[in-house]
C-alpha cells in the first residue's frame, strides 16, 4: 500500500491541500477526480517526486520508478513510432528482447503498421497510443497519468482506454489518473474513485 498523509501544499494565499490523506492499493488503478485547480497535477508531482509538499509524509514511494503519461504525448519527433518506445526499453535487455518488446507493445495497441512514421505523421489518438506503449515499454513501479485523454472526442477515449487496460492486464501496475472527466473515471478507476474538491 502505497500514500499520501497529511498533506499540505500552498502557492503564496492559495492553499491546494490541507490535510489531504489519501491511499493508493498496490497494483490497482486508482482515479482522482475533480475540476481544474483542486491540484491534481500538483498531486501527481508530489508523489513522482518533482514538487515538494510544505508539510506531509509520503509512505511507499521511496524506491518506486515512474513512467508518466501526460496530456500531451511528449515524444521525441525526431524518432518513429518505433523508436520512441524503443528509447526506454530497459538496456539490461539483449537486443532480440528489446525488439520483441518494442514489437509486442505496438502490437498490443495497434501501431505495427505505422511503426515507421514520425509523430507529425500520426494524429492526436495515435500519439498518446505510442506514449501509452511508451509507458509500459519502461520498468516502472508506478504509472502517473495526468488527464491523457483531455480533448480527444468521447468515442476515442473509451478506445484508448480499452487498449490501456489490455496492457494493464496483462502488466498490472500501481497507476494513479487524474482526470475532471467522469466518464474516464467509471471507465478507468478499477479499484476506486477519489474526488477532490477545487481550491479556488
Amino acid at each position: 500500500m502505497k500514500s499520501v498523509e497529511h498533506l499540505y501544499k500552498s502557492y503564496g494565499p492559495l492553499v491546494l491541500f490541507k490535510d489531504l490523506t489519501m491511499a493508493f492499493e498496490d497494483g490497482r488503478i486508482t482515479t482522482i477526480l475533480g475540476p481544474s485547480g483542486c491540484g491534481k497535477t500538483t498531486l501527481l508531482n508530489i508523489i513522482g517526486g518533482i514538487e515538494t509538499p510544505d508539510s506531509g509524509i509520503l509512505t511507499g514511494f521511496d524506491d518506486c520508478r515512474f513512467s508518466y503519461i501526460f496530456q500531451e504525448p511528449r515524444l521525441l519527433p525526431w524518432k518513429s513510432v518505433r523508436g520512441n518506445i524503443e528509447f526506454v526499453v530497459n538496456r539490461a535487455l539483449t537486443p532480440a528482447q528489446r525488439h520483441d518488446k518494442v514489437e509486442e507493445l505496438m502490437n498490443r495497441v495497434d501501431l505495427s503498421a505505422f511503426a515507421d512514421y514520425y509523430p507529425s505523421q500520426l494524429s492526436g489518438g495515435m500519439r498518446q497510443r505510442v506514449s501509452i506503449a511508451r509507458s509500459f515499454a519502461v520498468s516502472s513501479d508506478v504509472i502517473l497519468m495526468d488527464e491523457p485523454l483531455n480533448g480527444l472526442d468521447s468515442a476515442l477515449k473509451r478506445t484508448i482506454i480499452s487498449w490501456f487496460k489490455q496492457l494493464w492486464s496483462s502488466d498490472p501496475r500501481t497507476v494513479i489518473y487524474v482526470t475532471h472527466d467522469e466518464d474516464e473515471a467509471r471507465l478507468l478507476g478499477s479499484s476506486r474513485v477519489v474526488k477532490l474538491k477545487s481550491s479556488l
